[in-house]
Order: structure tokens, then C-alpha cells, then sequence
């Protein structure tokens, strides 16, 4: 009788490590839960194109300075809207180099590094953003001596991050950007 229970016993705990034990990488690709795209459902639904025309329009002027990876930088560090207002963003970019285009682009809090790094793979083409809804809004790249405006509601109250996505800009060229 012991055996048997030992037997019946071994059986069960054998069934519930195999059942449970599936692990994830083991999933075919379409199966598996990929962490970014949970975070990615629970932000707010934000289209940088739906401008309220009766909004009050902020114009801020953002300049891109340095002729060298070492001097590069954004003029300021911080920027802050209110709510409910709509942002008409100049970037300017004052480096004389070839090798410093820049860009302006705007992030949810945290994920500056990651658009970055995704805005490599997606290329000169697309002007080093990713499409991805961790990108708010984002200018073209502009070369030395060029002007971008872009236009956008502000996003809902809360903290956002912006950056350059040029190869190897977003550590030094970053900035918060405050909706109060």
C-alpha cells in the first residue's frame, strides 16, 4: 500500500511540475507575453494631431547647441505646459557640423533609452523614431543651421521625457517636459 501511495503521489507531483512548467521561451513566438506590450496597453490613448482650436497655443523654442559630441546639448533641460494647452515647439538647430543632426522627440517618463535605441533600427528613413506609443510626437531631424515647428496638444497632466533619437545623442541631448 506505501508503494502505491508513493507511486500515486510521484505521478501527481511529475503531472503538476510538466503541466506548469511550460516556460515561456518554449511558446511559439505568437504566445508569448512580451512585458513592453502589457505597459504599452495601459497608457493613455494620446493623438498628437487632435488640436483643440480654441486651446491657448504655448510657443517654446528649443536650441540645439555644439559642433561635438562633447558640446552637443539641448538648451534647456526642462520645459512646462499646462494642461488643456496646445504646444507649437521650434527646434533649432544652431551646430555648424555635418555629423550633428538633431531632432526633438517626446516620450512617456522612463522611456527614453528604449525609444533611442529602437529609433537606430528604425533608421534614417524615419528620421531615427520608432513607432512605438512610447513616442508622443517627435520633430524631423533637422541638419545644421535648420528649423523644425511641430504643433501638438499638450498630453494629459504628468511628467514625459524628451530626446534626440540621433545615434549616440539621448544620454546628453534629454530633457523633462512637466503638463501641470
Amino acid at each position: 500500500m506505501k508503494a502505491i501511495t508513493q507511486l500515486f503521489l510521484g505521478t501527481i507531483l511529475t503531472l503538476t511540475i510538466t503541466s506548469c512548467g511550460t516556460k515561456e521561451a518554449e511558446k511559439p513566438e505568437k504566445e508569448r507575453i512580451n512585458s513592453a506590450d502589457l505597459y504599452e496597453a495601459e497608457k493613455p490613448a494620446y493623438d498628437p494631431a487632435a488640436i483643440n482650436p480654441d486651446a491657448a497655443v504655448v510657443a517654446i523654442t528649443i536650441v540645439a547647441d555644439g559642433n561635438t559630441m562633447a558640446e552637443m546639448k539641448f538648451d534647456q533641460k526642462e520645459i512646462k505646459v499646462k494642461s488643456g494647452t496646445t504646444v507649437q515647439l521650434t527646434l533649432k538647430n544652431n551646430s555648424t557640423d555635418a555629423s550633428m543632426p538633431h531632432n526633438w522627440v517626446l516620450v512617456h517618463d522612463g522611456t527614453a533609452e528604449r525609444v533611442a535605441t529602437a529609433g537606430i533600427e528604425a533608421g534614417k528613413d524615419k528620421n531615427y523614431v520608432p513607432s512605438t506609443k512610447d513616442v508622443l510626437t517627435a520633430t524631423i531631424m533637422t541638419g545644421p543651421g535648420e528649423t523644425a515647428v511641430i504643433t501638438f496638444p499638450a498630453p494629459p497632466a504628468g511628467k514625459y521625457q524628451f530626446v534626440c533619437t540621433y545615434p549616440g545623442h539621448w544620454s546628453i541631448m534629454n530633457g523633462v517636459f512637466i503638463v501641470e
